[in-house]
């Protein structure tokens, strides 16, 4: 199996989740989604929830309530009654590391300066890197994506 960094998985999960952007969104894209992060409290905490209006304040409301349903499909945060005051999944956790431990401006290199004949497109349902001599795709695969999982194998 062909090594991978946590930026190729970066990689594979922002364009399995956002994806569209081409150069020209992840600019946009990536400082809300670091600063969507910054205002999540870490695992560390006893409140682990974050505060909506603190992201709306950050963000915009548009912004906001945009990156709070693309990552509760993602399955990046749950919630109890409210989406208002979810919290991160343990894969968002992880994906929280991974953004604050990078610029913006180093997260946007990662996704738009990638290497084509590296890159993997694996996602939550399919992988691309399970194959023992990394040539593709393996039915039945589970990509070990740490930022597809919940739990860690």
């Amino acid at each position: 199996m062909t090594a991978r960094t946590l930026e190729s998985y970066f990689i594979d999960w922002e364009g399995e989740v956002f994806g569209f952007g081409y150069g020209s969104g992840e600019p946009h894209i990536i400082p809300a989604l670091r600063k969507f992060f910054e205002l999540c409290p870490s695992s560390e905490v006893e409140r682990r929830n974050y505060d909506y209006v603190e992201l709306e304040c950050a963000l915009t409301p548009t912004v906001a309530w945009l990156l709070i349903n693309i990552l509760a499909k993602a399955k990046v945060i749950e919630y109890g009654t409210s989406p208002r005051f979810a919290w991160l999944t343990e894969r968002g956790y992880r994906l929280r590391d991974f953004v604050l431990s990078k610029t913006a401006d180093e997260l946007v290199a990662v996704v738009t300066e990638y290497d084509l004949d590296a890159k993997f497109c694996c996602s939550e349902t399919h992988c691309n890197c399970s194959h023992p001599q990394g040539l593709g795709y393996v039915e039945g695969a589970i990509c070990p994506n740490p930022f597809f999982r919940e739990k860690l194998t």
